[in-house]
Formats: C-alpha cells, sequence, structure tokens
C-alpha cells in the first residue's frame, strides 16, 4: 500500500476513528448531507455465555479469541463457533467477504455481533479506496472533467460504491460515455443506452473500464436545473474522499447455517448483495434455518438481501439502504444502470420488521417465499415497485400490517405473462391491514427534455396503488383498515385507487379503508371490473380535501342505478360499496400526517364486521362498530422503523 500523506492522512484518520465510533460530525462530511441517520453504536448488553472476540487493529489469528488476545479476521473466527457461543467483534472496518456455515441448535443458537458501544463495519469493498484515495487514483488520459481512474487494475468490483462519509451511493455507470458526458436532459436517443453518443451525466459513480480493467469515477457536481437541495456540490476529487468501493460479489454469505443471531452489523461494499442466504452449496439438501437479522445496517448495490433456501428468516430493527442517490430518478437508474430488487426472498416462514427500507428502485419480490409478515416497517423512496408477491399462488399466506408506506411509484404490484387460471387455498393469500400508504408526496421519474428550474419533475405523482406488469391474475388480496392518500385521481379514476380493477381470476376484498385524494375526488370507476369477477367491496370512506367540500350532490348515485352495481350484488348481495361515504374522515392532524381520528369523525363507528378468522392487531381496541382507516378511535400512533 502507498503511503498516505499531506491532508489526506488527516481526511482518512478522521472518517475511520469517527466510522468506528458511529459519531461522524457533520463538519468532517465533504460529499453531501446523509440521506438517512448513519449507523450508531450499538447499546446492546454483553452476553453472558461464553464469548470470544475479533479486533481487525489488534488481534492476530494465530490468538486464542479472548478479549485480551482476539483474531484478526471474522473468517478464521466464524470456523471455530460451537453451538451457545458468541463472537463479539470489536469497534473497526473488517475488509473481508464472510462465508459462514455454523449449526447452533434451537436451544443453543450461536451469536456474532458488535462489541456494546462499538460499530463494527464489514467492507467487502476494495480498501485502498477508503484507506489511501491519494494513492488509488490518477487523472484519466482523455477523460472528461473530474474524471480519475484507479491506478491499479482490477479483474471485477468497481461497479457498485459510496461517499464514506455520508454513505449516499454512487451511480453505476454501465458506459463510459454516459459517465464522460455533459448532458443531464432526457433525449429521445438514450432509449439505447449503448448507442447514444450524448449520453447523459447521472450523477457521481464509477465504471470498470473492460478493456483496461480501469476503475473510472467521476464527481462532478450535477447542474440540472430544478434540483435544488437534491444537486451534489460536494467535493470532485476522489484523492481528497474516502470512497467504498464495491470488490466481492457478497459481503457476508450464509450457507446452509442454522440457528444463527448477526446482531448490530454494518454490512457494504459488495458488488452483487450486501447479505447472501442460502443453502449449502456442497450439499444441496441442507437448507439455511432459523436465521435472524437484528439491529444489522446493510448498504445494498444490487440489492441488500439476497435469500433462497431457507426456512425462518427474521429481520428486525433493521436498515435496509439502497443504490438511489437523491440525485437519481426512475430513469437513471432502470435504463442508464440496471434495476433491481432491495430484498429478493424465497424460502418459508419469514419475518420482516420493525426495519427501515429505503432508497432503490424496487421495494421486495418474493414470488418463492411461502409464509411472510411484514410489520411496523417504513418503506420510503422507491422510484418504482414496492412490495411484489408475484403472481397469484395456490397456497401460502402473506401478512402486510401496521407499516408506513411512501413516496413509492407502485406500492402493490405484479409481474407475469399470460393468465394462468390457479385455484387458491382457503384462507391463502395477502392480508393488508392496518397501513398507512401515504403518496401525497411524488417519486423522482425521470429527467425533463428541457431545463426546468421549477423542480417539478422530482415529484411525479404516484396513481396507481395497485398494479401489475404484462397482465399477471393478481394474488388474492383482503385489504382491509387501511388509510390511503394520493394528490390526484388515480389510473383511469379507478375505484380505491384502483383496488376495483385488474382482479379476474382472483379474489379481492376492500374493506372499512380510507381513501384521500388532495386534488379532486377519488373515483368510482369500476369498468376494470366485470360482475363474475370474485370481488367485494364496502364500508369505504372516500374524501378529496379541496373538492369534497363543495360536493353537494349524491356522489354515488350514478353508480347506485347502474347495471353493473345491480349486477354486482351477484358476488356481494349488498352491491358494491353500498355503505361506502364521501365525508371528511377529520383526522387529528393531515398536515402533520397524524392519521388518527378525531372523536366526531363519521369514520367512526362506521365499518362493516371483518370475519373474525382474518388478522388484525388493532380490532380488541376497536369497540363497538369497526371504525374505518388504520386507526381505531383512541389508538396510539403508529411506530415504524429501526428502535
Amino acid at each position: 500500500m502507498r503511503a498516505l500523506s499531506g491532508n489526506i492522512v488527516l481526511v482518512a484518520l478522521l472518517f475511520c476513528s469517527s466510522a468506528s465510533a458511529g459519531n461522524i460530525e457533520p463538519s468532517q462530511i465533504r460529499s453531501h448531507e446523509p440521506m438517512r441517520p448513519l449507523p450508531a453504536k450499538s447499546d446492546r448488553p454483553p452476553d453472558t455465555g461464553p464469548t470470544c472476540f475479533v479486533d481487525p487493529v489488534s488481534g492476530m489469528d494465530r490468538n486464542d479469541g479472548t478479549k485480551q488476545t482476539p483474531w484478526k479476521t471474522i473468517n478464521h473466527a466464524v470456523r471455530q463457533l460451537k453451538p451457545s457461543d458468541t463472537l463479539c467483534l470489536r469497534g473497526g472496518t473488517y475488509f473481508e467477504s464472510v462465508t459462514i456455515t455454523a449449526l447452533g441448535t434451537a436451544e443453543k443458537p450461536i451469536t456474532i455481533r458488535a462489541f456494546p458501544g462499538e460499530v463494527a463495519i464489514l467492507d467487502a469493498g476494495l480498501r485502498e479506496f477508503l484507506e489511501d484515495p491519494a494513492g488509488a487514483w490518477e487523472p484519466a488520459p482523455n477523460g472528461a472533467k473530474d474524471e480519475f481512474r484507479s491506478t491499479r487494475t482490477y479483474r471485477s468490483g468497481g461497479g457498485f460504491g459510496n461517499f464514506a462519509d455520508s454513505m449516499i451511493p454512487f451511480h453505476r455507470y454501465m458506459n463510459l460515455t454516459d459517465l464522460r458526458s455533459a448532458n443531464e436532459l432526457y433525449h429521445v436517443g438514450l432509449s439505447d443506452r449503448h448507442d447514444d453518443p450524448i449520453g447523459i451525466y447521472c450523477g457521481p459513480g464509477t465504471r470498470r473500464d473492460l478493456e483496461t480493467d480501469r476503475i473510472h469515477v467521476r464527481l462532478s457536481h450535477t447542474l440540472l436545473a430544478g434540483l435544488g437541495k437534491d444537486a451534489y456540490r460536494g467535493e470532485t476529487d476522489p484523492r481528497k474522499l474516502p470512497l467504498v468501493i464495491s470488490g466481492h460479489e457478497y459481503a457476508l454469505r450464509i450457507e446452509g447455517a442454522r440457528h444463527l443471531r448477526i446482531q448490530d452489523l454494518v454490512v457494504r461494499g459488495a458488488e452483487r448483495s450486501a447479505v447472501l442466504i442460502d443453502r449449502d452449496q456442497e450439499d444441496i439438501d441442507h437448507e439455511a434455518e432459523d436465521i435472524e437479522l437484528d439491529g444489522v445496517t446493510l448498504y445494498g448495490s444490487g440489492s441488500a438481501v439476497r435469500v433462497s433456501h431457507t426456512k425462518r428468516l427474521r429481520i428486525v430493527n433493521s436498515m435496509l439502504r439502497g443504490h438511489s442517490a437523491p440525485w437519481h430518478s426512475r430513469f437513471t437508474v432502470k435504463n442508464r444502470a440496471g434495476s433491481g430488487y432491495l430484498i429478493v426472498a424465497e424460502g418459508k416462514d419469514f419475518e420482516i420488521a420493525h426495519s427501515e427500507l429505503t432508497d432503490h428502485h424496487d421495494c421486495i419480490t418474493f414470488h418463492g417465499l411461502d409464509g411472510l409478515k411484514f410489520h411496523h416497517n417504513l418503506v420510503d423512496n422507491f422510484n418504482d415497485d414496492g412490495i411484489e408477491p408475484g403472481p397469484k399462488k395456490a397456497r401460502g399466506t402473506t401478512l402486510v400490517y401496521q407499516n408506513l408506506i411512501t413516496r413509492t411509484l407502485n406500492p402493490f404490484t405484479a409481474h407475469g405473462g399470460k393468465p394462468i387460471p390457479i385455484d387458491a387455498e382457503p384462507g391463502s393469500g395477502m392480508y393488508v391491514f392496518r397501513n398507512v400508504v401515504d403518496l401525497r408526496k411524488g417519486t423522482y421519474k425521470g429527467p425533463p427534455t428541457e431545463s426546468d428550474p421549477s423542480g417539478k419533475f422530482l415529484n411525479e405523482p404516484t396513481q396507481l396503488v395497485a398494479h401489475d406488469h404484462g397482465s399477471p391474475v393478481h394474488a388474492v388480496y383482503y385489504v382491509y383498515h387501511n388509510t390511503f392518500l394520493l394528490h390526484q385521481k388515480a389510473f383511469r379514476d379507478y375505484y380505491a385507487f384502483c383496488w376495483g380493477g385488474q382482479s379476474r381470476m382472483t379474489t379481492r376484498r376492500v374493506f372499512n379503508n380510507i381513501f384521500v385524494q388532495v386534488e379532486g375526488l377519488p373515483g368510482l370507476n369500476f369498468t376494470g371490473l366485470k360482475p363474475d369477477d370474485d370481488f367485494q367491496a364496502d364500508a369505504n370512506l372516500l374524501w378529496g380535501v379541496k373538492d369534497g367540500p363543495s360536493q353537494s350532490a349524491d356522489y354515488f348515485a350514478k353508480f347506485r342505478k347502474s347495471p353493473l352495481f345491480e349486477a354486482s350484488k351477484k358476488q356481494y348481495p349488498l352491491g358494491w360499496g353500498v355503505n361506502d361515504r364521501l365525508a371528511d374522515p377529520q383526522f387529528t392532524s393531515l398536515r402533520e400526517s397524524d392519521f388518527r381520528l378525531n372523536s366526531g369523525s363519521p369514520a367512526v363507528d362506521a365499518g362493516i364486521d371483518i370475519p373474525a378468522e382474518w388478522p388484525d392487531t388493532l380490532r380488541e381496541f376497536d369497540k363497538g362498530r369497526p371504525d374505518l382507516g388504520a386507526f381505531p378511535i383512541g389508538a396510539e400512533k403508529l411506530q415504524v422503523g429501526h428502535k
């Protein structure tokens, strides 16, 4: 490694000591204000069972792993673990790609955790870009303004990265034309990313040149008018900034491990995914089982977590961050970088709870997952799809409840081709209840074709709460006791923000929800439904913040006199939406996003009884007839996210 020199020594030392302590000061950040809180010190108390230690600074693998004489590497340490052991990682950065095959037992699980009061970082990246940025980069010959290249060659890695001080992600450039471009506006030629001669600069990012194996980086400011505070205005010389540049495909591989607890670690620097959980690669019948990620912070590349051939996975109290920077749009990621899901899950009996899933293209896909509890999570800033269960399944139950979903272009979606009829087992499907889906603020869908200083393009309204690609048969959905908010009308003014459509060959129930629209009134378009569809909807409250107060006529009269309403009684004897109402729900404070009901709200005691077998975590608090929306009267505010 080349020696550090000049001011770079101070920058690197400040960063490394602060990162280890988990207390980077704003004055030390030279890139961009962090999008999210940076990882904090663990406050989890020490374990009382047998404990061994690893220290990336003072440890040596020939030691015995005690607190006084710790091991140095995690890979060495995990091979020594036995049931009931705890491996405690001292603060600092471990530059490794770790594989864990440890076998605990149900009574004596194995725990790998950060030392109390310290931040332990597992970094699969190329360490010279973090520790010796001055020696790792050189100006790129014949490059664009602010373009640098690595002083060494690399056969892999370099596709993803982050500013180490703020952990804001880089753009994953797919060609050098884009990386070098002076253009930031959309134009028609960009539809062909390989041949377009103009390109588009997508903000700070990297590209490994496949001809020379040099990693190129460019940290030029973003000059697109209208970005405002979302523009990049930080340091442009990578020699003056510690950077996380992806190296290994995965930072943490859990292969066939059982009864394993991972606690309070920071995982970053992977080329493909921060964490991979899979079966034993040598014994494919040996699946991973009973794995828990608790209090972890995962910085995703293509994804944050990829899981397959796994039984009983829990992700709790954790923060999963994606690869979308403040200046990245849906077009930027989808067409110029390579899109992906933050979580890709396949297996049986998963729980994701009290966590933050943020800042990516798509949120979670679980086509091959049998049994999921997804609750008390913050889902925010996904410029394409949110929750993707896949097409209708024959069996399996998913519970999505008490989450806060914001700034997501298509919150509930499905992919698939030609519809295929499937008989679903009674009681199986998606139960979506007690969620707040607040989509009043839109997403950054794509850059404008001409300069727009207003920045309006940063706030593309969501129009499809329930959406599909390719017209598959949607999953069976039971949607009840939720609060949904849009800024303006849904696609084609479909009823219930599009829950009232796309229900052929499936089952859908939409009861006791609140639908609020800022501009205009929620639509009553049922043309996406046919009388034979197994669809039922009733006792939903609709409201328009601006136009609702001036509505004097019976809003539902035309539909309730229609042949379709009469025909709907074949599936729902009372007729679709017979107990719906147009009324101000009287939230505690719409401005402050407090969606609890005031005592005089027309949503109180306005619902219909939900079948007892449908899960409802707040049923016991809902006295009298069911109240509408996510919160029965007197309920506490929704608490989501990490701790």
